[in-house]
């Protein structure tokens, strides 16, 4: 098996956990876990020394009080909203160019950046990962970056 081909098939096994634990936490199962773990994160929210950790990564039944933390999720919010609109945008533009046969698109973002909805993908990424910071979340990011830069290497020829 080359690399390729075991880099794809990690990540759609990543992939599949991530989509697993959304199942996962819209079903009734997600109320037993809060009913459990709720006392747990207010426990961690009393205390000033682990008060950035329920506020960060258990972000689930408590808001942040820190203004550093609330400066980072409406960051985090910004990233999403401005990755997708960017995202959507580039999309009009392809397939506007693909219906009316004009070839490829060469004005607008894609004047500036080659591949502009990947790095929209990559912001909304970071913006979903700040919002909703599980550790897989973020390992996924990182793993989706660094899979992203070594394919466009190897497509490119090495550049």
């Amino acid at each position: 098996m080359n690399t390729t081909t075991t880099l794809l098939r990690s990540a759609f096994v990543l992939y599949f956990v991530i989509a697993l634990e959304v199942l996962i936490m819209i079903s009734p199962f997600a109320g037993f876990f809060y009913s459990v773990f709720n006392p747990v994160l207010l426990r961690l929210a009393a205390h000033s020394s682990t008060r950035w950790l329920s506020a960060f990564y258990l972000p689930h039944m408590v808001l942040p009080e820190d203004s550093l933390l609330q400066f980072v999720r409406v960051t985090g919010s910004v990233l999403v909203v401005l990755g997708m609109a960017v995202f959507c945008i580039c999309a009009i533009q392809i397939y506007a160019a693909k219906f009316m046969k004009k070839g490829a698109v060469l004005g607008g973002l894609y004047s500036f950046i080659r591949h502009p909805q990947y790095v929209a993908l990559g912001l909304a990424g970071l913006g979903l990962s700040i919002l909703w910071p599980r550790f897989l979340t973020v390992v996924l990011w990182l793993l989706m970056a660094l899979c992203t830069i070594s394919w466009r290497r190897t497509k490119s020829g090495g550049c």
